[in-house]
């Protein structure tokens, strides 16, 4: 039975979320990526694009933007190419990586407590 309230792209989102976040932690060995979250990811309407909503602002390291854009970056291919491995899915032409406001990262705290 379909749920009405969610349609394939929410729930392909939500996965897609819950994967990155879990590369981020266990697989990507850049020191300069750890503690980020993953707050959100929009899809394009022919899911071709991916845009992940990021916060580095709970590390509990010193954050310096440009070294984590930079890591993002230099990252983006694996994070990618395992993405589409754990989700069998092969349509993901780009994962742009978004960073959040401080403003948005709390709105985002209010909704989801």
């Amino acid at each position: 039975m379909r749920s009405s309230d969610f349609t394939r792209s929410d729930r392909l989102s939500d996965q897609i979320r819950t994967e990155i976040s879990t590369i981020l932690r266990d697989d990507v060995k850049d020191p300069r990526l750890k503690g980020i979250t993953i707050i959100k990811v929009e899809l394009s309407k022919d899911i071709s694009k991916a845009y992940i909503f990021f916060s580095p602002l709970n590390s509990f390291s010193e954050i310096n933007f440009q070294e984590v854009d930079e890591a993002l970056k230099k990252a983006k291919g694996f994070i990618r190419s395992t993405l589409g491995k754990k989700l069998n899915v092969k349509r993901y032409q780009s994962l742009p990586f978004k960073r959040t406001s401080s403003s948005q990262l709390y709105e985002w705290f209010l909704i989801n407590r």
